[in-house]
């Protein structure tokens, strides 16, 4: 290295003094440690940085293609919003079931080809919709019903027709009474046209229904006592009577919630048998804010042994209401007769509502184990833990009723 460095010297002693330099003074020791001087290196070339830093090079290369993949993301989203065909008239009934939920909308419109199909095109067409409608904030506000659709209509339009639409013509309407039993159920389905009785029976018997709740229903004609809930529906004209039983039982599986199965089981009871104190108090209630202490009345017997003696179950084994039971009726045999077995009746005495459903499920606390209509006449009740007491308001009661 000293020798290398000795001959570049030279060299470039002998260049500055052919440039008319001063002469070049080497006053390298060849003694002292050995060194190279980059700057005396004519061949030498700094390294210079010649742009950013790589990092930042990979840095912005990594935000451009993000950039470039939401842009392309976000295209992919607006075409599925696009329509499928812009240049076709050609118009499409669909039939959007009550109760369907904005990812059942986005299938049946899909599965009619107002949506883009495919493999994989059909399942996106079909999450585009459903991300749509929950940013518009659209969910829950669908109808359901018959729709004439294009495939020109964008999905906006289509999601402003079926939410403004109106329900076909082609449709009946009944009311299930708070506490109706399936034989006043099937009255009022036949008399409104909607099923025969005939059919409705064979339904109730034979059809198959496949809800949680119906796990434990023993076969025959009373299996869905208690679980046809009560309420206004609006079927197709043309609805079976397995049409609407299922509807009917939807109704239930929709407002007996999860916590209310969890509640049950804390309680050691099954859902039959909630419904089936549910039912008692439905018919037993007039009043809304008696029903937590009626049913707090009927656990506190059976807690107790005490028979229940439920006016409500003998009406129910007589079929047709009575004003006044007499001592007769109260001996009818039946394991339905709470006058002469202990415990629940076997099941439901009719579809209670989702109050009396709550009350069952949360009774209020108390000692009573009387009740008796109150000398009123309003329907309201008085409860009493003394039989004495219950005697006198007994008593209060048949004298309201004879002097009115």
């Amino acid at each position: 290295m000293a020798h290398r460095n000795r001959e570049k010297r030279a060299a470039k002693k002998a260049r500055d003094e052919a440039r008319g330099q001063d002469i070049y003074v080497d006053d390298y020791d060849e003694d002292e440690e050995d060194f190279y001087d980059e700057e005396d290196d004519e061949d030498y070339e700094p390294r210079r940085r010649r742009g950013p830093h790589p990092a930042i090079i990979a840095a912005i290369v990594t935000v451009v293609i993000v950039l470039l993949g939401f842009w392309g993301v976000d295209k992919v989203y607006q075409t599925m919003l696009e329509p499928v065909d812009p240049s076709s008239d050609t118009e499409w009934t669909i039939k959007i079931p009550e109760g369907s939920s904005t990812a059942a909308i986005a299938t049946i419109l899909r599965q009619n080809n107002l949506l883009r199909d495919g493999l994989i095109m059909g399942r996106l067409s079909e999450y585009v919709f459903r991300d749509h409608s929950k940013r518009m904030e659209y969910d829950g506000l669908f109808k359901y019903g018959e729709f004439t659709l294009r495939k020109s209509m964008s999905v906006d339009e289509m999601m402003q027709e079926i939410m403004s639409g109106i329900v076909a013509a082609n449709t009946k309407t009944f009311t299930i009474p708070e506490g109706y039993n399936i034989n006043q159920i099937a009255r009022v389905l036949d008399q409104n046209g909607i099923v025969s009785e005939m059919d409705f029976f064979d339904e109730i018997q034979n059809g198959v229904f496949d809800f949680g709740f119906l796990a434990d229903a023993p076969l025959g004609f009373d299996r869905l006592e208690g679980f046809l809930y009560p309420e206004t529906y609006e079927v197709y004209a043309d609805a079976t009577a397995h049409d609407v039983i299922l509807k009917m039982l939807s109704q239930f599986d929709a407002l007996f919630k999860l916590e209310y199965y969890e509640r049950a089981e804390q309680m050691g009871m099954t859902v039959r048998e909630i419904v089936t104190m549910a039912s008692i108090v439905e018919k037993e209630s007039v009043v809304a804010d008696e029903r937590p202490i009626m049913a707090g009345v009927f656990y506190n017997r059976i807690a107790q042994g005490i028979r229940l003696e439920s006016c409500a179950t003998i009406q129910f084994i007589l079929g047709e209401p009575k004003e006044f039971l007499t001592n007769a009726d109260t001996q009818i045999e039946s394991p339905f007769n709470t006058y002469l077995h202990e415990g629940l009746p076997p099941g439901p005495i009719c579809s209670p509502r989702i109050a009396s459903i709550q009350a069952a499920l949360f009774p209020t606390e108390h000692d009573y184990i009387f009740f008796v209509l109150s000398p009123d006449l309003d329907g309201s009740h008085r409860f009493s833990s003394d039989y004495n007491e219950f005697l006198a308001n007994k008593d209060a009661y048949y004298a309201a009723v004879e002097g009115r």
